[in-house]
Order: C-alpha cells, then sequence, then structure tokens
C-alpha cells in the first residue's frame, strides 16, 4: 500500500503523543522511542521519494506504450513480452494498465494495446472505465495496435479488444495493422503480432 508524505507525518505525530502518553515508561526511554519513530519515519520518506522518482521516470517519453487488459495475467505477460521484444530491437518500450493510460504521455512511435475479453464480451478488470474520460482522444495523434485475446467458444470472441479498437478509430487513431485477434493464446497468431509489430517498428525507424 502506498502512502503520501501527509499521512506518514501524521502516523509519525499520532505514533509520537502515544509514546509521551505512556506514564509507565521514564523519561530517558520516551525520548530514545520517539528518536527511532522519527529515524523509521525518515527511511520510509526516502523510500516514498525513490518510489515517486521511479515512477516519473517511468511515466516519461517511451517510442511505445504497451497497455494491457487483463483479469488472470495472461494480457500482462504478454505485454511483458512485447516490451521485451521491442527493447531488444532498440527501442523504448513500458507498459502500463489500461485504465491507466491517462497517467502516462503519449508514446513517440505507437500505443500498443494488449487486451483481454472476458464473460460474453466483457472487458476485464485493469480494462474496466478505461475511457471513461475519453483517454482514447489524448492518444489519438499517435499510431495504435491491438492485441486481442479470447476463446473462440465464447459467441462475443475478442469483443473487448474490437471495442478498443473502435473507441481509438472513433477518436481519430490509425491503426498500424489490423487487430491480432488471439484464441487461448494461439501461439501461431502470437507470432503473426509480434512480426506484424517489429516489422513495422523496423520501417518507422528507417
Amino acid at each position: 500500500m502506498k502512502i503520501g508524505v501527509k499521512t506518514l507525518l501524521l502516523l509519525l505525530g499520532l505514533a509520537l503523543v502515544l509514546v509521551w502518553q505512556l506514564g509507565s515508561v521514564d523519561t530517558d526511554r520516551r525520548w530514545l522511542a520517539s528518536l527511532a519513530l522519527v529515524a523509521y519515519a525518515l527511511v520510509l520518506w526516502r523510500g516514498l521519494r525513490r518510489a515517486r522518482s521511479d515512477d516519473t521516470q517511468s511515466a516519461g517519453c517511451q517510442d511505445y506504450w504497451i497497455a494491457y487488459g487483463t483479469e488472470t495475467g495472461t494480457a500482462r505477460q504478454l505485454a511483458q513480452e512485447t516490451r521485451k521484444r521491442l527493447r531488444k530491437a532498440g527501442f523504448s518500450a513500458e507498459v502500463v494498465a489500461l485504465n491507466r493510460l491517462a497517467s502516462v504521455s503519449p508514446p513517440d512511435k505507437a500505443l500498443l494495446m494488449v487486451v483481454s475479453t472476458t464473460g460474453d464480451g466483457d472487458p476485464p478488470k485493469t480494462g474496466i472505465g478505461w475511457d471513461d474520460e475519453g483517454v482514447s482522444a489524448a492518444f489519438a495523434h499517435r499510431p495504435f495496435a491491438v492485441l486481442a485475446l479470447g476463446d473462440r467458444s465464447y459467441p462475443r470472441f475478442c469483443a473487448f479488444g474490437l471495442d478498443v479498437t473502435h473507441s481509438m478509430q472513433q477518436a481519430g487513431a490509425q491503426p498500424l495493422f489490423a487487430t491480432v485477434q488471439v484464441s487461448q493464446a494461439d501461439p501461431r497468431m502470437l507470432d503473426v503480432w509480434y512480426r506484424q509489430l517489429l516489422q513495422e517498428a523496423t520501417v518507422s525507424s528507417a
């Protein structure tokens, strides 16, 4: 659980009040306990600053942002594999949950979206409400591509992924290539995704 500086100071203040209200503890021990609490709070504060610095760097400019909408973790794993392959090819890339796209800047090259469909065409837990505030419009001036994951045994196969594609196109974004639909993580279709993506990436950097 992440805490803010104000919360940290509040907790420290409460802890110090409790220490000095302990009537059975002598003054020297109270001072030692107070110093220990202050030192611990300082350690936590430094860790908080470091975490915020990492978040800032992570949210900075990237060649590619890879947004994942996942229910069981498969889409996140494939997003991470996509990042690995792009980095190996010499590009900067980072992953982000689909419903946290508003927290990052548009990529220099393209937005990639790896999204699962759950139930009868429903969004996964990290995709719920992803475009409630018109996030797609903020990325409309960047190309995009969608890897839609699903199961052909369901009537609305890859429905959420196709909805994401539609939302992006309605906002004015241009697809790098047609949405790649994958049933049960079919390795042959995943290879189609990787090949098309790396081909487009190579062409755009030439």
